[in-house]
């Protein structure tokens, strides 16, 4: 079977990976002269899709095509015959859309002062000697071209993204004074954990809806509102995390291949990764903003969705994805008159969930709205990613109320109401009934949810992977929507297949020599290697005896062979045998 891909970017690589495993063959088309999407223009993720992509690279079966159009398709006998503007024609048995994201060009940008994400990027680029003198105050300004009238969608990764450009900025070695602008902070996992590190180094964090520009030659003045009242900065320099959007050759290649669009202008699932026409998938950001690591799994499972209908799956092994029910979060009766919502926490795991409450409290929000109670939500944060920026729209339109609390208000829960003080003075919201995070936390606590055990670079290469043996996918992968379920069972199914007969290296341990300095289980960037206390023998001056002491093991399921270990060991106990 041949596959055409469409895009070069990390999503297409990572189909085109399962395909060939499989010993299909891939046509990987990109329509650029440079393969990995966005990833290849941001400095700081461009060795990491190189090294990605090197997996495949060479391999008998693909053929790259680049900076070349279609022109036109044809179906015939349940193949796709694409002609490429060279007049190359490919015969496809399926295609894999794959076509990514396009950053918005916002009109604010000017390249000097003012200077869009990716140009900042280059700015403090490490390949860069020299930064910028006036390098002293700069601005981040998120939600620019996203969550608004135009394009009211989330774009899902802006948030992220910039708590990783002032993450790159320190490491320059520099320590400027950094701003962040935001309507939210949505951070969908462990970056929670970044922000209150930089909260700690004095980047300051303003919640400012409404916010002017005004450019001249020694800087930028910024004007927002805040807490009701209109503030005035200087920067040197202003960066605007700008939305992502459809890739504008979407709406060209649903004529030519007759799949749909949505009001949007993302590809249209039938099923999950699949489009409306015959024989095409989609994946990554041609569905709706998301992360590199959601990129790759529908990567992986759009190419497993195409081998189960268009080979009968025969190349695929058969594997259960570890699944558990979620909660039951039970519906306040209506018949209460007035409610509470409180999005707002300490607790650092109940932190990583604000996505999964945000979404149910807005649906429990919407409906005791519809049935005639009076309905509030306070909140700290309101992680609506993508297409649940549409539901908060709609429960606001309905009448739900939504609190937003400013950086320095708090809110406490006496009964029968809420308390949010702050410098400014405070505000008491009596309620019949509130509901928090906390009251539902009991039953999420102790969850082995694999984005709480596992770093975000071990998820980004591995979305699914909790070892080798076990795959989690839908609630306990990470708690979110729930058309990402499949999605992920399908993603999942791919990684292992990839994974199921790669060949490793193991390390050895000389056990008697290891003094169990913990040393390589620090490095293990798997989690692979363990402690363990054993008993072993002794002679000091005397008679042997027995002491328990600590001992290096490795879980085989977990270890890929990197090597860390034995390169850190102070004792030199570790070993590889050579390569069959």
């Amino acid at each position: 079977m041949n596959v055409l891909v469409i895009g070069g970017g990390i999503s297409g690589v990572s189909a085109a990976k399962v395909l060939l495993k499989a010993g299909h063959t891939v046509t990987l088309l990109e329509q650029t002269d440079a393969l990995g999407g966005l990833m290849e223009k941001i400095a700081n993720c461009r060795v990491g899709f190189k090294t990605f992509y090197a997996e495949i690279e060479g391999m008998p079966g693909l053929e790259v095509i680049r900076s070349t159009p279609i022109v036109d398709v044809d179906k015939m006998y349940n193949k796709s015959l694409v002609r490429l503007e060279d007049d190359t024609l490919i015969e496809a048995d399926a295609v894999i859309i794959s076509a990514g994201l396009s950053p918005h060009e916002p009109k604010e940008r000017t390249g000097k002062r003012i200077l869009a994400s990716l140009d900042y990027d280059r700015l403090i680029d490490q390949r860069n000697d020299a930064l910028p003198e006036d390098l002293k105050r700069v601005a981040f300004v998120l939600c620019v071209g996203s969550r608004c009238q135009e394009y009211p969608l989330c774009s899902s990764v802006c948030c992220s993204y910039t708590l990783r450009e002032i993450k790159w900025t320190f490491q320059r070695g520099i320590e400027p004074h950094l701003t962040v602008f935001y309507n939210d902070l949505r951070l969908f996992g462990q970056e929670f954990f970044m922000e209150r590190l930089y909260r700690d180094l004095g980047v300051s964090f303003v919640r400012a809806n409404t916010r002017y520009l005004e450019e001249d030659d020694e800087g930028v003045t910024v004007r927002y509102v805040n807490g009701g009242q209109l503030h005035e900065e200087r920067f040197n320099y202003v960066v605007l995390a700008t939305s992502l959007r459809p890739n504008q050759s979407l709406a060209e290649l649903g004529q030519l291949f007759g799949f749909s669009l949505n009001e949007w202008g993302f590809v249209k699932e039938s099923e999950p990764l699949k489009t409306d026409a015959q024989g095409v998938y989609v994946s990554g950001g041609s569905l709706e903003p998301m992360s590199i690591k959601d990129a790759i799994l529908t990567g992986y499972g759009a190419a497993v969705q195409c081998m189960r209908e268009m080979d009968s799956g025969r190349h695929l092994p058969s594997i259960q994805a570890y699944r558990e029910a979620e909660p039951a979060l039970e519906q306040p009766d209506p018949k209460a008159g007035s409610f509470l919502f409180c999005l707002a926490t300490d607790d650092p795991c109940l932190k990583m969930l604000y996505e999964y409450f945000s979404g149910k409290f807005i649906r429990m929000a919407l409906d005791l709205a519809r049935q005639g109670a009076e309905v509030r939500v306070v909140t700290r944060n309101l992680a609506c990613p993508s297409y649940a920026e549409l539901d908060y729209e709609q429960a606001r339109r309905e009448g739900v109320i939504f609190i937003h609390l400013e950086e320095d208000e708090r809110v406490d829960m006496p009964k029968g109401e809420a308390v949010i003080s702050g410098p400014r003075g405070e505000i008491r919201l009596p309620a019949a009934k509130i509901i928090t995070m906390e009251q539902y936390a009991d039953g999420l606590r102790d969850r082995e949810f694999l984005m709480q055990y596992r770093s975000e670079p071990q998820l980004r290469w591995s979305p699914t992977k909790w070892d080798r043996q076990r795959y989690h996918a839908g609630f306990i992968r990470y708690p979110r929507a729930g058309r990402w379920e499949e999605r992920e069972i399908l993603g999942a199914l791919g990684e292992h297949f990839i994974e199921k007969d790669e060949e490793r290296i193991l390390p050895e341990f000389d056990e008697a020599r290891c003094s169990g300095c913990g040393s390589c289980s620090d490095a293990c960037p798997a989690g692979a290697i363990e402690m363990e206390s054993k008993e072993k023998p002794i002679s000091i001056f005397g008679p042997l005896g027995s002491s328990v002491v600590p001992v290096a093991t490795v879980k085989k399921d977990l270890c890929f062979g990197c090597g860390l270990c034995a390169s850190t060991c102070p004792s030199d106990v570790i070993a590889f045998d050579e390569a069959p």
